[in-house]
């Protein structure tokens, strides 16, 4: 039996200032049998001076946020970082928020792959 699952964007393309963060729509799961989150941080020609992180979390309830699993980035010029956290079946909501580092810019998208189906 072939399995369903479903892209979803939960940031589009984005320049996120330095120093600033961003939280990416909130992906229901209370449905579904987990899913892959996929975020992408992209530098400039100058990069950060600290590095963006990256926070997956999941909660019993939409807006609830409880620590999954945290990356970060890197502060090499022109980097291009893609992390990937599994999403167990249990999780019922997950909120992903990218934090810059200080002083540039940087590109940042979030992406998911959700398994609706078995």
């Amino acid at each position: 039996m072939p399995a369903t699952k479903t892209s979803r964007t939960l940031l589009t393309s984005q320049s996120l200032a330095a120093a600033t963060s961003v939280n990416a729509t909130e992906l229901n799961l209370s449905t579904a049998y987990g899913a892959l989150v996929a975020v992408k941080l992209t530098n400039g020609a100058t990069a950060p001076t600290t590095a963006p992180t990256v926070t997956f979390y999941v909660g019993e309830a939409t807006g609830t946020k409880r620590k999954l699993y945290q990356v970060a980035g890197d502060t090499v010029n022109n980097s291009v970082n893609d992390y990937v956290c599994e999403i167990p079946a249990p999780g019922m909501f997950v909120n992903v928020t990218i934090l810059n580092g200080a002083t540039n810019a940087i590109t940042v998208e979030a992406y998911a792959q959700e398994l609706t189906s078995v």
